[in-house]
């Protein structure tokens, strides 16, 4: 029962984002979420209504290896028209980032894209990805690694013949394996906002936002709540860097910013109420929640 709850609650939180591009569900008056979305006494985890910034998800390669970025991104962009994309997006496990895609079959109706198996059949692409990020890239229960960005790479590799090979890491040290040519791309999520001039960029394929997860229970219900607060980030993501840039000054209030290895042992702590709150993006809290057990 407390899965289902925690899962409508995530459906409730990007329904409210996509239909009103508010940042969160915990309203700025403490008041509790709606009763309609979940029931609000057994509702555990929420966003406060209050957002960091919002940002776009794009692969990220060497900047020598332009050429190769706009091949994966043609290749991305032939799977959007065919339907594969969507497919993909469509698996309930990546319910909590369907909505936030932003690929449509229509932008690319007049482009040349690559022909099935163009590629060489020789090469084998290396994905670099985070090693526990999902849904994007994570372990799986059998010990394999998956999610929404490795089945798409896959995809990718199958679709132009190539052979495929992951790189799971840990996401600070995401510059060093890419750099050593470990792997191929970085393509995990990750934000291009910021990072603009650091890498040849492949396709931008989703839109995110950075938010504050919190137990609805507790007295935080605007940022300005968050003042002598444990807040828990993860090194070297997109939240992190918002408070240690535009969002500092918040940060400063803070009674601490915790930093972690994963946002799942974060999100541990958070339940465990070792500390307040996390700075997270959206889509990757939604589906911390929606599996909370």
């Amino acid at each position: 029962m407390k899965k289902i709850l925690c899962a409508l609650l995530a459906a409730a939180m990007l329904f409210s984002l996509c239909a009103c591009g508010a940042g969160g569900t915990k309203p700025a008056d403490g008041t509790k979420p709606a009763e309609d979305a979940a029931d609000a006494a057994d509702a555990q985890y929420v966003f406060l209504e209050e957002d960091l910034g919002t940002e776009t998800y794009a692969i990220g390669f060497r900047m020598e290896d332009q050429e190769l970025a706009d091949t994966v991104s043609g290749a991305v962009k032939a799977l959007v028209v065919n339907g594969t994309f969507d497919k993909i997006a469509s698996k309930p496990e990546y319910a909590d980032i369907k909505d936030f895609l932003c690929l449509k079959a229509e932008d690319f109706a007049d482009e040349t894209l690559p022909e099935p198996g163009s590629g060489d059949s020789s090469f084998t692409f290396k994905q670099g990805y985070d090693q526990d990020y999902p849904p994007y890239a994570y372990m799986q229960d059998d010990g394999t690694y998956g999610g929404f960005d490795i089945d798409v790479c896959k995809a990718v590799c199958e679709y132009l013949g190539w052979g495929y090979e992951g790189v799971p890491f840990n996401w600070d040290f995401k510059d060093q394996e890419l750099n050593a040519k470990s792997c191929d791309c970085i393509w995990s999520g990750m934000t291009k906002e910021g990072r603009e001039d650091k890498y040849a960029w492949g396709i931008t394929y989703s839109n995110n936002t950075q938010g504050i997860l919190v137990s609805v229970d507790s007295d935080i219900d605007t940022l300005a709540d968050l003042a002598g607060k444990v807040v828990g980030v993860q090194i070297g993501t997109s939240a992190a860097e918002m408070l240690e840039g535009d969002q500092k000054a918040l940060a400063d209030s803070f009674g601490e910013l915790k930093t972690y290895e994963t946002y799942n042992v974060a999100f541990n702590d958070l339940k465990a109420g070792a500390i307040d709150a996390i700075a997270i993006d959206m889509t990757t809290g939604a589906y911390l929640v929606s599996t909370a057990s």
